[in-house]
């Protein structure tokens, strides 16, 4: 999974947006050109992109034709090292809309690692206008310069900027930059972990395939909206598809809604639906290499499934070699990364700011392919890349129909996820690991919530356990106060591999808590510890 979107946008969350802007109108309106006469955006249709139909309409007509790459960036914007590519700054003054509409768009500049290259199209009064790229909309502030930006160069990507609920600060709060990687974020968080639209043979034994958002159409919203839709074209040499992205930001919560339906050229070996891109350094169940003294290190701390065999929450843990997980085979009402820690001294990091990183929900809105959710954890050097991913994967032993449509809801919010049919469900709020000489494992899960502290004293309690790869040798339950339960185990493992383990808690009748799932590894995984986080590996 390659992460490079990450990577640019750690010294950049956040950026505020400053006030001062312009509309499109007068001097500005003449960067658009209507797409009827734009031969880049017309080549291949006679017709105008207004609405999702026309999309569609768009990706099935481009899926019966051969894969075209994309355009390259030129070389001598490839070149660019990090610090000059960060020397380049978008105007805030050229940002799109700023005066008329509740949200407004700026963009992206090519080069470095960003690679890729998007065309951008407004959609006012239903019509097509195409933004094409303009030079005089950055400050060149290091050797580059206006001039040296070759005639043929694109925005890298857009990002969308407003107010949220309540609030008269301008905001960003949504940017797509690199393949289909997208971020938001509430109005409390700062950005974290990432969406994609879609993974394409994802942990497989071939190369992944990097779909590519190729063209935006960005519609100008009323005046007193609080949603804005974009529509993008997905492009790979395996699908074309149709995307619309509907977001409302908000304080507690920002929703995305997103359909879309994707047309095959081939039939993917793996395809990864509704894909999560995360980071997992070190946290619960695995200590800080000695020259750090941070406690943890991560954008989200598990991943929280809920199925109709209930809820289980599955810690994350950066392991030795790439790990794929099947987590659940039945169909899922929800799934999505989480930072359920919140607190400031879990992390004690005032820049990365990993205490507001958002969790991230999905929640399907349509029938999804028959299939099953994964888990891939992958090794990696530094915080400087994902190596977290968790996405719904298709069953591909039939061919995946033409026109698959896939709709969901995405949720951005801090901290855990507040819903009314698990308010009462204990969780398993943290958990330690202690690896002994005598190569047994001792790990503590401690557990809370009202259905555990509602409990009375003589209610008898379940311990439900399951091992794969381990013996459990001890168990001990012990109830503390607060509401707060502690099941203390020591495990053999039976092989030389990570064991796999399951626990919950349950009285007579019912589940009282969540199933806490672990992929535990015998040997605490090394930590390449970089002199400079120079974010070239």
């Amino acid at each position: 999974m390659a992460m490079c979107c990450k990577v640019l946008t750690l010294f950049t969350v956040l950026s505020v947006i400053l006030g001062g802007r312009h509309d499109v109108a007068g001097a500005d309106q003449q960067r658009l050109i209507p797409a009827a006469l734009a031969g880049e955006a017309s080549s291949l249709r006679s017709f105008s992109i207004t609405g999702f139909e026309d999309l569609v309409a768009y990706a099935k007509l481009k899926a019966a034709r051969p894969y075209q790459p994309e355009q390259q960036v030129a070389e001598s914007l490839q070149r660019l090292s990090y610090d000059d590519y960060l020397k380049i700054h978008f105007k805030h003054d050229h940002a799109i809309w700023a005066k008329s509409s509740p949200f407004w768009i700026e963009m992206f500049h090519p080069g470095f690692v960003q690679k890729n290259q998007i065309l951008l199209n407004l959609v006012q009064n239903k019509r097509e206008f195409q933004v094409p790229f303009n030079p005089a909309n950055f400050e060149y502030n290091g050797d580059l310069t206006s001039s040296d930006v070759p005639e043929t160069t694109r925005y890298a990507g857009i990002r969308l900027a407003g107010r949220f609920p309540g609030s008269d600060d301008p905001q960003e709060i949504l940017t797509f930059l690199g393949s289909s990687y997208f971020r938001c974020r509430s109005a409390g968080g700062i950005y974290g972990s990432s969406n994609r639209g879609l993974a394409v043979n994802i942990g497989s034994n071939q190369p992944e395939e990097f779909p590519v958002f190729r063209e935006f159409w960005v519609v100008k919203p009323d005046a007193d909206s609080n949603r804005q839709i974009v529509y993008a074209y997905m492009d790979s040499p395996t699908l074309a598809g149709a995307y619309e992205f509907t977001l409302e930001p908000g304080r507690e919560t920002t929703t995305i809604d997103v359909r879309s339906i994707l047309y095959f050229r081939a039939q993917p070996e793996r395809l990864g639906i509704a894909p999560i891109t995360s980071m997992w350094m070190w946290g619960d169940g695995l200590i800080a290499p000695p020259v750090d003294l941070r406690p943890a290190v991560h954008d989200a701390d598990g991943l929280l499934v809920e199925s109709e065999e209930g809820w289980t929450w599955r810690p994350l843990c950066r392991q030795s070699y790439p790990s794929v997980s099947r987590i659940s085979n039945k169909e899922v009402r929800g799934f999505g990364l989480l930072q359920r820690n919140t607190e400031f001294e879990t992390y004690q990091d005032s820049f990365a700011q990993y205490h507001k990183r958002p969790s991230i929900w999905i929640e399907p809105k349509n029938k999804w392919p028959i299939g099953h959710l994964e888990l891939f954890e992958l090794t990696a050097a530094h915080e400087g890349i994902d190596n977290i991913g968790a996405y719904w994967v298709p069953d591909t032993a039939k061919p995946l129909p033409q026109g698959l449509p896939i709709s969901y809801r995405i949720s951005y919010f801090q901290g855990d996820l507040k819903s009314k049919c698990r308010e009462y469900l204990g969780v398993a709020d943290s958990f330690q690991v202690r690896r002994q000489s005598d190569s047994k494992v001792h790990l503590t899960i401690n557990f809370s919530g009202p259905s555990l502290a509602d409990l009375a004293q003589e209610t008898p309690v379940e311990i439900n356990l399951m091992t794969i790869r381990a013996e459990v040798m001890h168990r001990n339950l012990i109830r503390r106060p607060h509401g707060k339960w502690s099941l203390q185990l020591v495990l053999e493992p039976t092989a030389d591999a990570p064991f796999e383990i399951q626990a919950g808690l349950s009285d007579a009748s019912r589940k009282l808590t969540e199933t806490w799932s672990y992929l535990c590894p015998i040997t605490p995984p090394s930590y390449e510890f970089p002199q400079v986080y120079t974010r070239n590996e």
